[in-house]
């Protein structure tokens, strides 16, 4: 028995051993600055480069020295007091390349004046003086995706992020706020140095005060969206309605079953903006339910993104326009593209660029630079790749429900799904061979459609494995690029498969191929770009060391060189004559590089922030 109580008596000693020592290196790291550089952003575009018109997204807004600031995932615009456009600073040009995810307005340290802070999902903090833009760039990625900003009266920004909790920048140091707010995913902020709540995407609301932390409960959900305080009264907006907290306490829910994405306190007044109802003013004299929100809403459709009182009035930012009561009083402008996040792109042989959408359908560009023709419906929604077959007459699109067919005029010929001999309705790649064959990529296997029919082939019959991300056919060989190693076919029968056990393969995960002169160029989901050649030898790029992530399909050869879409680090880019490998991110609207395009010496770049084209000569070459 005393043996058993020593026992636990040593153990529970250990576990308050490493729990202490836990505590002090979180201490240690809090107190501890971060790594970062500040350098001032002067915008320098390779010649030629253009940006192809894609719609805004208005994510966020603020008032700075008396124009209105408007933020999007690619651009920030600013406007004059009567509404007028002043200027527009775009992501991968005047601002770095990723998404603006929120706006704010303070000073920082040794400021003389406030500035306007803007945070990226990727590229760190920005701030603005109105002359100029100049980035404070955490070393660590980690700390580069910015979710929220607050900032204080004191000189110092708050800064909520992705994973990493909450950060302080004071214009001398940037570290973490405190060792109970670290590893935190933050949606929103609100307070100051003495009080801070932070919401939390899937830990609940926080609250922050003398170096402690509360958890507050009993809200509808632990995913906050919004917070807002008027007084001592704290909202928190979530999807099932808003919690009215006092003293550190829930005291009640308001506008339950409201998906509350952004919300405005003030002189004892809420006001709410919705996912899809619009903003409206929520009463607080009673327990309103959900058909009693008082007086009819803004923009009853809309998703609303911010609300701002601007002299007195209150205005709701919705993802296309800026609404004063009934009155769109700024609306964003037309544009050639439907949609900013690319997923594929190819040119037929008539010049007509193809642009597939990550989940707004297809968009076939006129080829003198029209807006064209769109299709969306339940199969043309989510594409994932475009071949062409001119000699046959046939454009394949493989989406996520289903490979649709186009004959030469761009009619939709057939859709070909499950019930129709696939092996699987989702299509991740499709290539044509020269016979009129078809050949379709699933996760379930590779499907072939020709004249006699639809066959399939999959792990059974030797497949290295069902989930088949990318194809690329010579003849009748094809090579499949799969979730599990590359495997090689001679029409329908596997001949060879090459996995990181049985070859000098670095990854598993294949994502891309490509056809160079007589070898193979091979994409993976990790460890970036390997050569294969004829005779089934491997070879990695010196360049190339480290952990590297190429999109699926994001790969285009030319006899000039190589590209390949990156996941974070933009465009890879081979030269053919020197045989190395550079990276590329100038002018780009995102470093998530997600489709390339190469004809007739230009370069077609899809992001999922935008697309952009330029003279291939002008591409940096190593």
């Amino acid at each position: 028995m005393v043996a058993v109580g020593a026992m636990i008596f040593g153990g529970f000693s250990l576990w308050r051993a490493q729990r202490a020592l836990r505590e002090t290196r979180n201490r240690v790291a809090a107190e501890a600055s971060l790594r970062f550089d500040v350098r001032p952003l002067e915008p320098v575009l390779p010649l030629g480069l253009e940006f192809v018109g894609a719609p805004a997204v208005f994510t966020d807004a603020e008032i700075f020295r008396g124009h209105l600031f408007i933020a999007g995932p690619a651009e920030l615009a600013e406007y004059d007091a009567a509404g007028a456009l002043v200027a527009r600073y775009r992501a991968g040009a005047e601002l770095p390349a990723a998404p603006l995810v929120a706006l704010a307005a303070g000073l920082a340290g040794d400021s003389r004046t406030p500035e306007l802070w803007i945070g990226t999902g990727g590229e760190g903090l920005v701030a603005f003086d109105g002359r100029g833009f100049r980035q404070i760039r955490a070393e660590d990625p980690r700390f580069r995706k910015i979710t929220a900003l607050q900032p204080l009266d004191t000189g110092r920004i708050l800064i909520g992020t992705e994973k990493s909790g909450v950060l302080v920048y004071d214009g001398r140091k940037l570290k973490p706020f405190h060792p109970s707010l670290a590893d935190l995913p933050v949606t929103a902020l609100t307070g100051n140095d003495a009080s801070l709540w932070v919401g939390t995407l899937d830990r609940g609301l926080l609250l922050w005060k003398a170096g402690g932390v509360e958890t507050i409960d009993a809200l509808p959900d632990r995913q906050i969206l919004s917070l807002a305080m008027d007084g001592e009264t704290l909202y928190a907006g979530t999807g099932m309605g808003v919690g009215e907290i006092r003293d550190g306490k829930l005291v009640r829910v308001v506008a339950p079953g409201y998906f509350a994405q952004t919300l405005l306190a003030a002189d004892g007044k809420l006001w709410m903006g919705t996912l899809e109802e619009g903003m409206f003013q929520v009463p607080l004299e009673a327990h309103p339910s959900r058909g009693q929100t008082g007086n009819p809403p803004v923009c009853p459709a809309c998703s609303i993104r911010k609300i701002l009182r601007i002299d007195g009035g209150i205005y709701a930012l919705a993802e296309d326009s800026l609404w004063h009561g009934a009155q769109a009083v700024i609306s964003r402008e037309d544009t050639l593209l439907a949609d900013r996040n690319i997923a594929a792109l190819s040119m037929d042989a008539a010049g007509r660029l193809w642009i597939g959408y990550f989940d707004r359908g297809l968009q076939i560009l006129d080829a003198g630079g029209g807006r064209g023709e769109r299709f969306e419906d339940d199969h043309l929604f989510c594409v994932n790749r475009i071949a062409h077959d001119a000699s046959h007459g046939i454009s394949a699109v493989a989406t996520a429900n289903g490979l649709v067919l186009f004959d030469a005029s761009r009619a939709r010929r057939r859709v070909i799904g499950r019930a129709e001999g696939l092996i699987a309705n989702q299509v991740t790649d499709v290539a044509l061979r020269q016979d009129g064959a078809v050949i379709a990529a699933t996760p379930a296997g590779v499907s072939f459609i020709d004249a006699s029919g639809i066959s399939s082939i999959y792990a059974f019959h030797g497949l290295v494995n069902n989930h088949v991300y990318a194809l690329s056919s010579d003849g009748p060989r094809t090579l499949v690029g799969t979730l599990g190693g590359l495997s090689i076919l001679d029409g329908t029968v596997v001949e060879a498969s090459f996995t990181t056990s049985n070859s000098a393969l670095k990854h598993n995960w294949i994502t891309a191929i490509t056809r160079v002169g007589k070898e193979w160029f091979v994409g993976t989901y990790g460890a970036g770009v390997l050569r294969l050649d004829s005779l089934g030898r491997w070879e990695a790029f010196d360049d190339l060391r480290g952990t590297l992530e190429i999109n699926a399909n994001a790969m285009a050869a030319t006899d000039r060189a190589v590209y390949a879409g990156t996941l974070d680090r933009g465009l890879a880019v081979y030269s053919r004559a020197s045989g190395r490998w550079s990276f590329w991110t100038a002018g780009l609207p995102s470093r998530n590089v997600t489709a390339v395009e190469a004809r007739s010496g230009v370069l077609y770049i899809g992001t999922d922030n935008g697309l952009v084209k330029i003279p291939e000569p002008a591409v940096a070459n190593p």
